[in-house]
C-alpha cells in the first residue's frame, strides 16, 4: 500500500524574481515525488489587477518560459492537483491541450491570459473555470463549449468580451453555479441579454452571484431553479431581478446594505424572495440594529449572518442611523415577527483597530441588545450565536489574528459559551 502525503502544496511562481531561482523551483518540485505527489494547486504568473486602467498586453517575461513548460509537463502526475491558475502569458496550444487533457484538475483559473484557438481535445476531468480580464470571444467561445458538458461552475470576471449576436453555445447540463462580476470599465458582455441567454442554457443553475454594474434588461431567467443569490441590494430597487418572487430561493446574500435605497427594505425582501431560510448582510457596524430587523420581519428566516467590514476600530457613540443602540423603540418591535431567527452569526474584520477592543465591543452589544428576554433584538427564538473577529494588516491584504466565539441557549433560558 503506498501512502499519500497529508500536506498539500500550492506551487507558484511569479513574474518578478529570478530566472534561475523560478527554473530551479520548477525543478524541484517536478523531481521531487514526494512534493510532486502532494502539490494541489499550481499558480503561475502574476495575477492582474482589476481596478486599474491597463493596456491588454500579452507578453510573457523570458523568466517563466522554461518554468511555465515544465511545471505544465509535469500536471499529468501530479495526483492531488485540484486547480490550476495562469496570469498574464500566452498559452500555446500544446500546454492548453496538456492541461485539459489531464485526468486530474478540477478547476481552471485564466487570468488575462492570450489562448489559442482550439478545435477540440481530449475528455477532461474540469468541472470549475474562471475567466478574469478576458477579451477575445473567439478563441473563448471553443474552450466554453468543449467543457459544456462537464462544467458544473463558470465565474466570469471583468472580461471584455465582444460575441456576435448570439454566444453561440452548447446547453450546459450540469452548471450549478455562474459568478458574474463586472465594473463599469470593463463589462463582461455588452449588455445583460448575454447574461439572460447563458441562464437560459443552464436549466439547472442554482446559485448565482451577481456584483458591479448591471445595466438593460432584468435577469430574469433562472427564476424557477434559482436556490441561492448573491447581489447587490441596490439591484432590488432597480428591478434588475424583475418583479415577480423567486418560488424556490432558499439563500439570499446582499452587499452594500447600507445603500439600500428601498424602504422598508424587510418588507421588499419579503415580497420578492418568501422562501429564504438563511439571510446574509454585509453591513456597517451601525447599521447592525437595521439588520436584525430585517431579518426578524421576514417570517421564514431561521439563519442570519452578519459580516461587518470596520475600517478605525469600533466606536461606542457610533448609532444606527434607523434605530438606536439600547433599548428598542416601539417601531423596532412592531417592525419584528416573533420567534423565526434561530442563528446568529457575525463576522467582523477590522482593517486598522485592535482585536480585542474589537471582541469586547461586540460582546456587549450581543448580551446588551441582542440576547435580554424581553426587549433583545434576537427574539425568542434565538438558540445560537458565533462571532469571529479578525484583524487586517498589510498589503497585499493577509488575514492576521482572529479570535472566535460561540454560545448557546440551555432550555432554562440562559446562555452559555461553548468552548
Amino acid at each position: 500500500m503506498i501512502l499519500r502525503p497529508l500536506i498539500g502544496f500550492k506551487v507558484t511562481i511569479k513574474r518578478d524574481g529570478s530566472a534561475k531561482y523560478a527554473l530551479r523551483k520548477a525543478l524541484v518540485v517536478t523531481r521531487t515525488s514526494t512534493i510532486l505527489d502532494s502539490v494541489v494547486e499550481v499558480d503561475i504568473g502574476k495575477s492582474t489587477d482589476p481596478h486599474r486602467e491597463r493596456s491588454m498586453s500579452y507578453k510573457v517575461p523570458y523568466l517563466l518560459t522554461p518554468a511555465l513548460y515544465i511545471l505544465v509537463n509535469a500536471i499529468p502526475i501530479m495526483q492531488q492537483l485540484h486547480t490550476v491558475q495562469l496570469n498574464n502569458i500566452i498559452l500555446s496550444r500544446m500546454c492548453l491541450h496538456t492541461i485539459l487533457s489531464t485526468p486530474y484538475p478540477i478547476h481552471l483559473i485564466l487570468d488575462t491570459v492570450q489562448l489559442p484557438k482550439i478545435i477540440s481535445f481530449h475528455s477532461t476531468t474540469l468541472r470549475k473555470l474562471t475567466l478574469s480580464m478576458m477579451s477575445s470571444w473567439e478563441t473563448v467561445r471553443p474552450l466554453i463549449a468543449q467543457l459544456a458538458t462537464s462544467l458544473e461552475y463558470l465565474e466570469l470576471k471583468w472580461c471584455e468580451f465582444l460575441p456576435p449576436s448570439q454566444l453561440q453555445l452548447p446547453s450546459f447540463p450540469c452548471l450549478q453555479e455562474i459568478r458574474y462580476r463586472q465594473h463599469s470599465t470593463r463589462r463582461n458582455f455588452p449588455d445583460e441579454s448575454e447574461l439572460n441567454e447563458l441562464l437560459r442554457l443552464a436549466p439547472q443553475v442554482t446559485r448565482l452571484h451577481v456584483t458591479g454594474h448591471i445595466l438593460n434588461e432584468p435577469i430574469t431567467a433562472c427564476r424557477e431553479s434559482l436556490q441561492y443569490l448573491l447581489i447587490s441590494i441596490w439591484m432590488l430597487s432597480e428591478h434588475m431581478f424583475g418583479t415577480k418572487p423567486f418560488p424556490r430561493l432558499m439563500h439570499l446574500s446582499l452587499i452594500h446594505y447600507e445603500f439600500a435605497d428601498i424602504f422598508p427594505p424587510s418588507s421588499f425582501i419579503s415580497d420578492h424572495f418568501p422562501m429564504i431560510k438563511s439571510l446574509d448582510l454585509s453591513i456597517l457596524w451601525e447599521f447592525r440594529n437595521h439588520a436584525m430587523v430585517t431579518a426578524r420581519s421576514h417570517h421564514r428566516v431561521q439563519t442570519l449572518k452578519l459580516v461587518i467590514m470596520i475600517r478605525d476600530g469600533i466606536n461606542d457613540d457610533e448609532v444606527d442611523p434607523c434605530f438606536p443602540v439600547g433599548a428598542p423603540n416601539d417601531q423596532l418591535h412592531c417592525a419584528m415577527l416573533p420567534a423565526a431567527l434561530q442563528t446568529l452569526k457575525l463576522e467582523v474584520t477590522e482593517f486598522n483597530g485592535e482585536l480585542e477592543r474589537s471582541a469586547i465591543r461586540c460582546n456587549r452589544w450581543i448580551f446588551d441588545d441582542v440576547i435580554p428576554s424581553v426587549t433583545g433584538l434576537g427574539g425568542p427564538g434565538l438558540k445560537s450565536i458565533g462571532l469571529l473577529v479578525s484583524v487586517y494588516k498589510g498589503r497585499p491584504v493577509a488575514r492576521e489574528q482572529a479570535l472566535s466565539r460561540q454560545w448557546v441557549k440551555a432550555p432554562n433560558g440562559d446562555w452559555h459559551r461553548v468552548e
